[in-house]
């Protein structure tokens, strides 16, 4: 009987016999008899003869020799030379001998046995990695008991011989399937998807980086943090070729560059319109849609807003409502409506009070005491009769009257001309009418998107009402605030500790500062102070306080009030001094031509200062530099005003300005008459001043001993 073997298997045929090394038998000996028994398979079953000595292994191998190769010659690996390298080769070679075709007989008494054909050795061209698995695969041989031997040499009591027996073990396939790809073409498009791939990160890194921000400054508007400039009109510079005496609309726009130089944001001309003794009378105008023909003409006025505008400057206006605009609802019928109402309210009143007195009177003796204030309570509030109608028809009048009122006419007329804000001098003789807070949503409603409008600190403290301070909190953009430095450092802590710690810091989105120290209603720094730079020291610190700030016209230079024996009866304007142009170059630069009297006499040289430039260094400081311009600090859903008064004593002054992350600056002041020494290391240890005189300019400064000279000024950047 024989089984046919299936063509995907290879056959291994091992020897019939397998002689016994010394070596061999002495392993077996050793070999836990348990084992044995457990094994289902044994590797070797008879147990060598006791007699037997151990020797080296040196007797037959089990693999067969190679062909054509004497047996003497072929080396039979040891136990004692396996790990030399000639032991190595020896059984490398044996191994390899397995792959060849075995010529032995199969065994006459196992008939399941079959050999294998000669043609079945390995293609000699295979490649390295498929003759390496064929030779693991074929060089597998085990060794186990003949069945028929077993079975015929039990009567006799003796052991079973060792037979060979046949191993189906499967064909190697003489290609494998990754053999085929195209490994070069593979190769190279994993390389140049890993360099398209790197390429593409660092494109991306290197565009990310150069479109990031340079700067991580929080964003504001034109109008928020900037400088400002305060001029009136006819004390600027007089453009005339014959000489009036008056400075015009053309001067100011003469004067462009140098506003430009000192980094001004912004120009806010004080009064322009008509008025019958102008400038000395310039309050009484008797419109707000034209221009005073002393300043120029219309076509004056838009050559300047363009010229401001080209240099990336913008035009604020003042609007003098007071004491031109005599109600903001100038109609008849409106107020006729509300003396009505009000008199109708107090009828009313009085009717209540009758009413409620009796009906307490009536219950007081079956009523407990707190009903009796539930029933004022309830009749308290029941509104007159008819008071909803006549409000709504009162607004509805008052949106119609609004159209046509002069404020509402002259800010869409001077928008028209290039007005980029306005200044609603006056409003707070206004807060206490019912059309305020309408009348101020309509104006704001009139403005362009960057539009602004300004008003002064008196209407936030003449506003009673929660109606009118919330419209003002809502419609206006800046609040302007004088500072008061003629009562010392000590008044000057207060009045900045009293700003930020009121109610325009309470949101973000409240109206912010427009600091100020000099204006058109206030005397001048320089004259009201007897200490030397006491001007140039006063506009350093309102430029270096949180907000936006205002310069008047001449503080930059430190002009005084004009000492006008002859006009006694002009007090009001002598603060109004014209322009001191200082002469470069042997060029005329005077305020008018020679000859010409001036309406006021002009100012004269400013005294020498040590301050001289400080501004324009100050101006680009401020426009730089998060810590000083920023208004406050939002913190925690908290706005905090990120300015600290650290010392007002002794006349002396140090205000810090501070920013998460940022380096913090110092304003240090002496505005007394004698030099000081300070000891301030308590505070800080040094800084490098970066405004200031120019003998401090760019050097340390150490605050274990400040030395501070009378009206002098400094700005100092601290480490972080």
């Amino acid at each position: 009987m024989s089984i046919q073997k299936p063509e995907g298997l290879l056959s291994v045929v091992i020897p019939t016999e397998l002689p016994s090394s010394p070596n061999s038998r002495q392993l077996f000996i050793n070999q836990d008899q348990q084992d044995e028994e457990a094994s289902d398979c044994p590797l070797l079953t008879p147990s060598p003869p006791p007699t037997q000595t151990d020797k080296a292994l040196q007797t037959t191998p089990i693999f067969n020799a190679l062909e054509g190769t004497p047996l003497e010659m072929i080396p039979t690996p040891t136990l004692e030379n396996i790990n030399t390298e000639d032991g190595f080769n020896a059984f490398m070679n044996i191994v390899n001998s397995s792959s060849k075709p075995m010529h032995d007989e199969p065994s006459s008494r196992d008939p399941m046995v079959e050999s294998t054909s000669s043609g079945s050795s390995s293609d000699t061209n295979e490649p390295v990695c498929a003759q390496l698995l064929t030779q693991l695969n074929t060089a597998y041989q085990h060794l186990a008991p003949d069945a028929q031997a077993l079975f015929y040499n039990q009567e006799n009591g003796g052991k079973p011989p060792l037979v060979g027996i046949q191993l189906m073990v499967p064909k190697p396939p003489k290609d494998y399937r990754f053999m085929k790809w195209n490994w070069p073409l593979i190769r190279k498009t994993c390389f140049w998807s890993l360099m398209s791939v790197l390429a593409g990160c660092t494109a991306l890194v290197i565009g990310v980086i150069a479109t990031m921000p340079k700067k991580c400054d929080p964003p504001v508007d034109w109008w928020q943090g900037s400088t400002f400039y305060e001029i009136f009109p006819a004390s600027f510079q007089d453009s005339t070729k014959g000489g009036d005496g008056i400075g015009d609309l053309r001067g100011i726009t003469m004067r462009l560059d140098y506003l430009k130089g000192l980094g001004i944001r912004a120009i806010r001309l004080n009064s322009i319109f008509p008025a019958p003794h102008y400038p000395e009378y310039y309050s009484n105008i008797s419109n707000m849609t034209e221009v005073n023909k002393e300043l120029g003409t219309l076509e004056d006025f838009s050559v300047l807003a363009r010229e401001i505008h080209k240099r990336n400057m913008s035009l604020i206006l003042d609007l003098p409502l007071y004491p031109f605009v005599k109600s903001l609802s100038d109609s008849e019928e409106d107020a006729s409506i509300v003396k009505e109402n009000k008199t109708e309210k107090q009828a009313f009143r009085k009717r209540r009070d009758v009413t409620v007195g009796t009906m307490i009177r009536e219950t007081i003796l079956s009523t407990p005491s707190t009903s009796i204030e539930a029933v004022r309570d309830v009749l308290s509030s029941v509104p007159p009769p008819l008071e909803e109608a006549r409000k709504q028809a009162l607004s509805s009048n008052r949106l119609h009257d609004q159209r046509g009122h002069p404020v509402s006419e002259a800010i869409r007329i001077w928008q028209e001309r290039g007005v980029d804000g306005f200044y609603l001098k006056g409003l707070e003789h206004y807060v206490h009418e019912d059309a305020f807070a309408s009348s101020l949503r309509y104006w704001k409603s009139l403005l362009r998107p960057n539009g602004i409008f300004i008003c002064h600190s008196n209407v936030l403290n003449a506003a009673t009402s929660v109606v009118s301070m919330n419209s003002i909190l809502s419609r206006i953009d800046l609040v302007d605030v004088t500072l008061r430095v003629v009562n010392g450092t000590k008044d000057i802590k207060e009045q900045i500790e009293a700003i930020t710690n009121g109610v325009l810091f309470n949101k973000a989105a409240y109206p912010w500062i427009l600091w100020s120290v000099n204006g058109v209603d206030t005397s001048r720094v320089a004259s009201t102070m007897s200490v030397k730079n006491a001007s140039l020291a006063a506009s350093l610190l309102g430029m270096m306080l949180p907000g936006t700030t205002s310069i008047f016209y001449g503080d930059e230079i430190g002009i005084e009030d004009c000492e006008c024996r002859d006009h006694k009866d002009l007090a009001h304007v002598h603060n109004l001094v014209p322009m001191y142009w200082e002469k470069k170059d042997g060029s005329d630069s005077k305020f008018s031509s020679a000859g010409v009297t001036t309406w006021l006499p002009e100012a004269g040289k400013p005294a020498e200062t040590s301050l001289t430039g400080t501004i324009p260094k100050m101006t680009r400081l401020r426009s730089e530099t998060t810590t000083i311009y920023v208004k406050a600090v939002l913190r925690e859903k908290e706005v905090l005003a990120n300015c600290n008064v650290r010392y007002a004593e002794d006349e002396m002054l140090v205000v810090e300005r501070w920013y998460p992350r940022r380096n913090s600056y110092v304003f240090v002041a002496n505005f007394g008459n004698e030099t000081r020494t300070k000891d301030l290391s308590s505070l800080y240890y040094d800084g490098q001043v970066v405004v200031g005189p120019g003998y401090r300019l760019n050097r340390n400064v150490y605050f274990k001993k400040l030395i501070v000279s009378p009206g002098e000024a400094f700005v100092i950047k601290l480490d972080k």
